[in-house]
């Protein structure tokens, strides 16, 4: 495999980049501060783990011409940040790279799109958690499986240079042909966790717990499917969405959600791509005005703070 590179330096693109690099990958954190790159490229990073912690040094770049050619590039930035960080890391590219994107919500594929338009892309979700801690350390909250596949004319053989570069660190990955019903599944437990949970200002055990709460992070589980099947994605027989919710509420009860994290901390949340752009899709068929509304909240509640000047969402 050649280089692979994580483009995003917050909490998953820098656990990411530690684990590849532990095992001996060929990889560099792309960063777009200079003096930010140059810190992390000379201190390395911390990872905390409920075992204790270990510090891992990293190539940290922030000028992606001298990064390159990348053979594999994966975006791990918020979701409002994916158009500018693929332009960013643009000169590391060529027609053979393989980009990837296991972030949150939809419209990152459409990002990336509007920069590469010929990309060979895949896409899908990761279970593993973290967050940065006040000193840039990484707090792990969990190592857990991915699953990505290819997008329109890329192919399994595409999805499968990442999952090999991710089983190399020791990570599990799984291919699928279409990976569109998992970030899908994915999106119906986030849209319904997260703004609820970040406006109430608790923590994803109570969305379950509180009876109120409960009640609308249900209805809105359901609304999100619906608009998935109205769009013909197969969610699968078997799936609940209200029992993926509570599934995940329950697995996480005393995490605090990203979103609840980027409003006390005055930063722009990721509800755009997540209720918001549910609520785009929705149709007269599958409509969505529990999205549109909570959507509409959370962009009240972010008008009370200062909003990040770090395109990167970083």
């Amino acid at each position: 495999m050649g280089r692979t590179v994580i483009v995003g330096p917050g909490a998953m693109g820098r656990l990411h980049a530690a684990l590849l690099a532990k095992a001996g990958v060929d990889v560099v954190l792309l960063d777009y501060r200079p003096e930010r790159a140059k810190d992390l490229r000379e201190r390395g990073v911390v990872l905390r783990h409920a075992s204790g912690e270990e510090h891992v040094a990293l190539s940290v770049m922030a000028n992606p011409e001298e990064v390159g050619p990348a053979d594999l590039v994966v975006l791990m930035v918020k979701a409002y940040s994916t158009e500018w960080a693929a332009r960013h890391v643009l000169a590391a590219a060529t027609d053979e790279t393989v980009w990837a994107t296991l972030q949150n919500g939809l419209g990152n594929i459409e990002s990336i799109r509007r920069v590469v338009p010929s990309a060979v892309l895949v896409a899908g979700v990761t279970t593993t958690g973290a967050n940065l801690a006040a000193d840039g350390s990484v707090n792990i909250a969990a190592v857990g499986g991915t699953i990505v596949g290819p997008i329109e004319t890329a192919s399994l053989a595409d999805a499968q240079r990442l999952s090999v570069t991710w089983q190399q660190a020791g990570l599990a990955c799984e291919v699928v042909p279409d990976p569109w019903p998992t970030i899908w599944r994915k999106l119906v437990v986030n849209a319904a966790i997260n703004p609820i949970a970040g406006l109430a200002g608790r923590p994803n055990g109570d969305v379950v717990e509180v009876d109120h709460l409960w009640r609308l992070a249900a209805a809105v589980a359901r609304e999100v499917a619906s608009v998935a099947r109205a769009e013909a994605v197969d969610l699968g027989a078997g799936f609940d969405p209200v029992e993926a919710v509570a599934e995940v509420c329950r697995l996480t009860a005393t995490n605090r959600c990203s979103l609840l994290q980027d409003l006390v901390a005055g930063r722009r949340t990721e509800i755009d791509y997540i209720n918001g752009e549910v609520a785009k899709r929705a149709s007269p068929e599958a409509s969505a005005p529990l999205c549109e509304a909570l959507t509409t909240l959370v962009e009240a509640a972010e008008a009370q703070h200062s909003s990040s000047a770090d395109p990167e969402g970083n």
